[in-house]
């Protein structure tokens, strides 16, 4: 997969373009088969998994381009991509971050961008949709991109701020969009650039320890952009209905014998996640192999 992203990627950069490789401890041959299929790429491999935002990091700080994008090893560029969003930029001056639409392989769209939560809708009393911008012949102002594609620039991320370090895996490009369009800059999406998504394909086989670490995300979400008198009915209220989703399909699964593979499935995420929360919120817990600051 990543020799396919890396394969698509040399189609769209150019001759003053640099890639950037953090590996995050990978256990494969990954790094190996890189560096001999392309000798130029600077690779960083940090031994253990960083996380998402530190890693975006350290790749950040490595870079010397006026624009840098994030793309994750399960996203496919087209070859006009860089040049889309370098004219974005120019047309654009309050732009601080532009997504491309996100495809499946089958070419449907994809959910590329969304609205910021807010404490009416994280507690269900008002559902915000994002408009369909998949086919828009211009780029458009949204609240929140999908992280796996994110064109921004360099001299922002010095002065408004980089990624947020404290989220470990989701949420961190929901905060980052909320946090530099309180400052007054916009986040775009270019429907017309094209990225093919595998979605999830690097967290599929993982999936209970990646729901730890969305509803940990989600907590720490509330209390980076909320003020503690919302913050605080929230993550009770997110306790308190993740209690009721267990006791829920704890009885369903009672109820079919546990013969149904989804309400198994369902079930194991939420015994997972509220174990978590009786024993403390362990930083250990989560995705695995994290490095030593996280445990």
């Amino acid at each position: 997969m990543l020799l396919n992203a890396l394969a698509s990627l040399m189609r769209a950069v150019g001759s003053d373009d640099e890639i950037i490789l953090v590996d995050n401890g990978s256990t494969d041959a990954s790094v190996k088969q890189v560096r001999a299929a392309y000798p130029a790429v600077l690779i960083i491999e940090n031994g253990c998994n960083s996380g998402f935002a530190r890693a975006c990091n350290q790749g950040l700080a490595a870079a010397r381009g006026h624009f840098v994008l994030f793309l994750n090893n399960d996203a496919f560029l087209p070859p006009d991509a860089l040049d889309r969003f370098a004219e974005d930029f120019a047309s654009f001056p309050k732009a601080a971050l532009i997504g491309g639409q996100l495809v499946g392989e089958d070419g449907v769209p994809q959910r590329s961008a969304g609205v910021a939560p807010t404490f009416l809708s994280e507690l269900g009393l008002v559902r915000r949709r994002q408009p369909d911008v998949s086919s828009s012949p211009q780029p458009v102002e949204v609240e929140t991109l999908v992280g796996a594609c994110m064109a921004f620039r360099r001299a922002l991320a010095d002065t408004a701020g980089r990624l947020d370090e404290d989220f470990f895996f989701y949420f961190e490009e929901t905060e980052w969009c909320v946090r530099l369009r309180r400052q007054g800059w916009q986040v775009l999406i270019d429907s017309r650039v094209r990225v093919t998504h595998l979605k999830g394909a690097s967290t599929r086989a993982i999936r209970r320890d990646a729901q730890v670490e969305m509803f940990r995300s989600r907590l720490l979400y509330y209390w980076k952009t909320m003020p503690p008198i919302l913050a605080i009915p929230l993550s009770v209220w997110r306790v308190l209905r993740l209690l009721m989703n267990t006791v829920s399909y704890l009885l369903m699964g009672a109820l079919t014998l546990g013969l149904l593979g989804k309400v198994r499935t369902k079930l194991m995420v939420y015994l997972t996640q509220l174990t978590w929360l009786l024993i403390g919120c362990p930083a250990s817990w989560g995705l695995p192999d994290k490095c030593p600051r996280q445990s």
